[in-house]
């Protein structure tokens, strides 16, 4: 692949990715209750017919808030990829290759949080298995990056000879 297929691949990855905010992560089937908080089970000794059967969609940035650091990584595993678009955008190359290389290791950490918070008490939705694709083909797509950034450097330093 091409640099420039590469870059169209991360770019494609990065807009299912942001556009995966938009879509419910996971769902948890329970009741609504006639106050309208939503119960998993019908509590022992309340009436069935005042619990209303209903699903409830949990979405990436619900319970997102500025003044809590914990929901900060779930928001950082969704927006990773734009400070590291604006360093390989730059002329320093020193930052570039540390964003080569930090690409692969921020797509897995984010699949990790994505899959964790959507998976553990819920069932994943559309939004987690989107976003798990942006992920998988970013890193891919990263990896090769990655690869052909470190192969062009040894050929260049003249340590080993690559064949083509």
């Amino acid at each position: 692949m091409t640099a420039k297929h590469l870059r169209r691949a991360k770019g494609l990855a990065v807009v299912a990715l942001l556009a995966s905010v938009a879509m419910p992560q996971s769902t948890c089937a329970g009741y609504r209750a006639p106050d309208g908080r939503f119960v998993a089970s019908i509590p022992n000794g309340a009436k069935a017919s005042d619990y209303q059967p209903t699903v409830q969609r949990r979405y990436a940035f619900d319970n997102a808030h500025l003044d809590d650091p914990q929901t900060w990584i779930r928001v950082g595993a969704f927006v990773w990829p734009l400070p590291l678009l604006a360093i390989s955008l730059g002329r320093s190359a020193r930052l570039r290759a540390y964003g080569m290389v930090l690409e692969p290791v921020l797509a897995l950490g984010a699949g990790v949080v994505i899959w964790s918070d959507a998976a553990v008490f819920a069932t994943p939705a559309v939004g987690a298995y989107v976003a798990l694709a942006a992920l998988l083909i970013h890193l891919g797509a990263s990896s090769v990056t990655l690869w052909q950034g470190w192969r062009t450097a040894r050929s260049d330093t003249g340590r080993e000879e690559v064949p083509s």
